[in-house]
């Protein structure tokens, strides 16, 4: 059903959703209450979103077709966010009662009071439960850009490193 190199490149993205749901859980230990800002966003985010800017470059390079690239970028990502939102989950049961102290959650704070649920828990949950389909699209789709920034690097490098293979 898969070719191998998707299993691959799928493979990748679980370990780097491993490795980045590890270091958000460790984070969050570490400093619980830090909100979510966007320099704090990007200092977290940006190694993943390079990991898979590099891998499609160097898919592209190996295969020298752009497509590859651009695949290669979007599969890391879904797989990456399959395995990171897993731990989120992990990570948002764990830290309830410091996540709540966070100024960036006090929009969901507002939002469980207003519903008149009676578990904090529950909610924090089933919110997060339902914005996952959207997170993994958005991740996806993320991969699929970086996929073809990292491609076209790798196509054109391809191409300039050694003309008569392009």
């Amino acid at each position: 059903m898969f070719s191998k190199s998707s299993r691959r490149l799928l493979f990748y993205g679980l370990i780097a959703g491993l490795v980045f749901g590890c270091a958000d859980l460790v984070l969050t230990w570490l400093n619980p209450i830090e909100d979510d800002t966007p320099l704090v966003l990007l200092r977290f985010y940006g190694p993943m979103f390079l990991f898979w800017g590099v891998v499609a470059f160097n898919t592209t390079r190996s295969s020298g077709q752009l497509r590859s690239g651009v695949a290669a970028g979007m599969i890391v990502a879904f797989g990456t966010f399959a395995f990171f939102i897993v731990l989120n989950f992990v990570r948002v049961n764990l830290f309830l009662d410091e996540l709540t102290n966070r100024a960036d959650w006090q929009s969901m704070m507002m939002r469980f009071r207003a519903a008149g649920a009676g578990d904090l828990r529950l909610f924090v949950n089933f919110d997060y439960l339902r914005g996952t389909p959207l997170k993994i699209a958005t991740a996806t789709g993320f991969g699929t850009a970086l996929g073809v920034v990292g491609g076209t690097l790798g196509w054109l490098t391809r191409r300039w490193a050694n003309p008569r293979t392009a």
